[in-house]
Order: C-alpha cells, then sequence, then structure tokens
C-alpha cells in the first residue's frame, strides 16, 4: 500500500492519496486557524478548538461530537473517540539529530502502533509518506494523526527554539 500526502495551496488544501487515488479531501478554512475540515466516505469530519482559549480540540462527524483532543503537560496532544473509547498518542524518532528525516508513529492506548508517518523534506518540499501497520485502521486516523504530527512539531520547534527570559 502506497498511502501519500499531497499539500496544495500554500499548505491550505491537502489529499491523501493511495496509489495516486484520491481518498480523503481536505482544507483548512482559514490560513491563521487550527481548524481542519476534511471529507471522506460521504461524511464531512472537522477537528476545531473548543474555544479560543482552550488548548482542547473537538471532532465531529456531520455536526456530531465523535472525540476530543486533549492536552496534558505531561504528554501532550492525544485523541479519544467516544465511541469506541480509544485513546491515540504520537511518538516521534529520528535517525539522527542532524537530519530532518523522522518517524512519526500513532500508538493505541498508548502501546500498540498502528500507523508510521514518514516525514522528510526533499528538493525544498515536505515528503510526507504513510504507512499503515495495523490492517483494522479507519482512514479518518490518519487525518488526525497527522493533525498530532503537526502539534508535536510546534512544540518541538518551540521547545528548541532556546528562547528565554531574563537579561
Amino acid at each position: 500500500m502506497n498511502i501519500k500526502l499531497n499539500i496544495e495551496k500554500n499548505n491550505k488544501d491537502f489529499q491523501i492519496l493511495e496509489d495516486n487515488e484520491v481518498l480523503i479531501r481536505g482544507v483548512k478554512p482559514k490560513w491563521y486557524s487550527q481548524q481542519i475540515r476534511f471529507f471522506y466516505d460521504n461524511r464531512t469530519y472537522e477537528i476545531k478548538k473548543k474555544s479560543f482559549w482552550s488548548s482542547r480540540f473537538q471532532i465531529f462527524q456531520s455536526g456530531s461530537l465523535i472525540g476530543d483532543i486533549p492536552y496534558s503537560w505531561k504528554n501532550g496532544h492525544h485523541i479519544h473517540l467516544h465511541q469506541t473509547n480509544k485513546k491515540y498518542w504520537i511518538k516521534s524518532t529520528s535517525k539522527s539529530m542532524w537530519t530532518s528525516d523522522k518517524t512519526y508513529s500513532l500508538l493505541e492506548d498508548g502501546i500498540k502502533s498502528i500507523i508510521a508517518i514518514h516525514y522528510s523534506w526533499k528538493k525544498w518540499r515536505e515528503n510526507i509518506e504513510i504507512e499503515i501497520i495495523d490492517n483494522n485502521v479507519n482512514y479518518e486516523l490518519i487525518v488526525y494523526g497527522l493533525f498530532l504530527m503537526r502539534k508535536k512539531q510546534t512544540e518541538e520547534s518551540a521547545a528548541g527554539s532556546g528562547g528565554y527570559v531574563g537579561g
């Protein structure tokens, strides 16, 4: 299975392709927001912040709340799906500290790896390939995993900036 992420229009639109066939189409409605809307299996899904000041996100399927993405200082963001009562975390690994190549694993209940997202920079572009490890995975979990990957990248870049307050 060859699954890739195609990002277009200044990181606003995206497509998830399997063997060059579009599985999922998505859009980021506003360039400044963290909201994502995607379409899969004749349904509309939406990930958006609970409120402006909150660090918690909510997942909607055709307008109904199906899950949330809370934040904790210890573990960062994770996905909690209400229907199955399962939780998913993202873990990143790198080959070395001198390369941009990373693998982000989506872990079910913090233990079982179900999706691996291979991230790299090639020719001044992001290259993202998705490997499904567990065959019972819903494709919508790929989008949730990509959302957590972006959150993890934001956390890592903020931590690595070395900005301190003082004189």
